[in-house]
């Protein structure tokens, strides 16, 4: 009763409102759908529908579907390519390519979507490479600065892009295109013959006349 007044069930009480669909919410909704569909058959509609968001939600933050999955995919870097500091090169090279084998593991068949969405959507690449590509190269030149001050490697490897190529090139390799394991052994191979070597390298200088 209330002021003399029975209130019937629910009286008053406001609907429940859904849960508020969060930027990481979307995105993840925007990698799975991804997975199933592909970037060419991937529409704003279906990612909206699917997030329980308006269109217009979206396009008010994003100009169309190729930034959207741009943004999806940088925060999925976020997560992954952040290793730990273990206190040496080798340590951090290790982990590094533990992280990008993870990343390669699961991803597979998005890295193969992506990679062919690519070759057919100019604005699609253009995004990925001045966007995606970049941003996965911060934890590899946090761990070359960290080694320069330890005096592990001379200051200008950091600049050298063969190491920036080689490092996910490799494992990429390994798990897209060969389909095998990229285990600690293999990671370890890599690091010591391969990475640690071209850091490492100083061209001869000429003796003084």
């Amino acid at each position: 009763m209330l002021g003399g007044q029975q209130v019937g069930a629910g009286a008053g009480v406001p609907a429940a409102r859904a849960p508020r669909c969060t930027d990481s919410d979307l995105f993840t909704v925007v990698i799975d759908t991804l997975r199933e569909v592909g970037f060419d058959r991937m529409t704003i509609d279906a990612v909206a529908a699917r997030a329980h968001v308006s269109k217009a939600t979206i396009y008010r933050r994003w100009d169309g579907k190729a930034e959207l999955v741009v943004a999806a995919l940088r925060d999925r870097q976020v997560g992954v390519h952040n290793p730990p500091d273990t206190g040496s090169l080798r340590g951090d090279l290790i982990e590094l390519l533990r992280a990008t084998a993870a990343i390669c593991t699961a991803d597979c068949d998005l890295m193969q979507a992506l990679t062919f969405a690519m070759r057919t959507n100019p604005e699609l690449e253009r995004l990925v490479r001045h966007q995606v590509l970049p941003a996965g190269r911060v934890a590899s030149t946090a761990i070359l600065v960290r080694a320069a001050a330890r005096g592990e490697i001379p200051p200008e490897a950091g600049e050298r892009e063969l190491f920036h190529d080689l490092a996910p090139a490799l494992t990429m390799s390994r798990i897209v295109a060969h389909g095998l394991p990229a285990d600690d052994a293999f990671l370890t191979q890599v690091v010591d013959q391969v990475l640690i070597p071209v850091l490492r390298y100083q061209h001869d200088r000429p003796s003084p006349a």
